[in-house]
């Protein structure tokens, strides 16, 4: 389905390379004119890498360090809602702050990975997630009074509470194991004034959908769908219409 509005803090789509990239200014450069007009502000950021190595020698081991300073690229849209990362060393990394819709979403990815594939060639990925991050904030009623909102079975644990004990966080995990990815799913009332008591009406859906199987940047996009079509039912599993009524359906299919 798809909303008007939404309760999305976040979404994170990353994919992590084989092997690193091309640091070259050409392929930087390449990269930002083919991006520039999503994410016009560019940005270089130094860090240093430091590895140590363990040498085995006959009597005794002996441990190797060096440093290595690496440039890495951020990009943004001009109000900073959307962020691009470049590391070349080992990922690209797009942030959403304001999500529209997953049509939208998807043509920017799109446009990302068809630059880094006309710029690096059809480089391999070992890994690929994408993150929806749901903050639900509602100001009326019980802190504890998700019935009309959230689906029972991700609330459930909130009866073991009795009215006279305090709660500072209810948090829960599920682990799914599908055919070619895996599912990272975290709900509950995390509580942003925790350690204190839970005071504000606040519940998590956090679903982290990733693939570690290798495969190259011209299947991204169909992992993507395939990601993104998982979180989105998840998504409707979790969620009863009082709060589909408060994000207003526009799309139903």
């Amino acid at each position: 389905m798809q909303y008007q509005h939404n309760y999305l803090k976040n979404v994170i789509f990353r994919i992590d390379f084989a092997g690193p990239l091309s640091q070259g200014k050409k392929h930087i450069d390449g990269f930002y004119n083919l991006v520039k007009d999503v994410f016009p502000k560019r940005e270089s950021i130094k860090r240093t890498m430091i590895r140590a190595e363990v040498i085995t020698q006959k009597d005794r081991n002996r441990v190797s360090q060096s440093t290595e300073t690496v440039t890495d690229y951020k990009f943004s849209d001009e109000n900073r809602e959307r962020t691009l990362v470049l590391e070349p060393k080992s990922n690209i990394n797009i942030s959403f702050e304001v999500y529209k819709n997953s049509k939208e979403f998807k043509e920017i990815v799109g446009l990302v990975i068809d630059a880094a594939f006309k710029i690096y060639g059809d480089t391999e990925i070992k890994r690929i997630g994408l993150r929806y991050i749901n903050e639900i904030v509602l100001s009326e009623g019980n802190a504890f009074d998700w019935v009309a909102f959230i689906n029972r079975s991700l609330i459930s644990c909130l009866d073991f509470r009795l009215e006279r004990e305090d709660l500072s966080r209810s948090m829960g995990i599920f682990e799914f194991n599908r055919e070619n990815h895996n599912v990272l799913f975290q709900f509950g009332m995390y509580n942003p004034d925790y350690p204190n008591s839970i005071a504000q009406k606040v519940f998590v859906l956090d679903y982290d959908c990733y693939s570690t199987d290798l495969l190259n940047m011209s299947n991204v996009m169909n992992m993507l769908e395939t990601l993104q079509k998982d979180e989105e039912a998840l998504f409707e599993r979790s969620i009863e219409n009082g709060l589909r009524e408060k994000m207003v359906v526009v799309d139903s299919e």
